[in-house]
């Protein structure tokens, strides 16, 4: 893989809000879906702290 900052979902069974990948950001999959359904492919985006 390149090294990029992915966004993916994960599993309802796991814990967020605490590291658990390397550099991805994690979200529920429901809540994954409903971004997907909302940005264009090839959107720029900008993640801030």
């Amino acid at each position: 893989m390149r090294r990029y900052i992915y966004i993916h979902g994960s599993p309802d069974s796991t814990e967020m809000g605490k590291p658990g990948s390397i550099g991805c950001i994690r979200m529920r999959n429901d809540d994954i879906i409903r971004l997907f359904d909302q940005v264009p492919v090839g959107l720029p985006l900008e993640i801030l702290e």
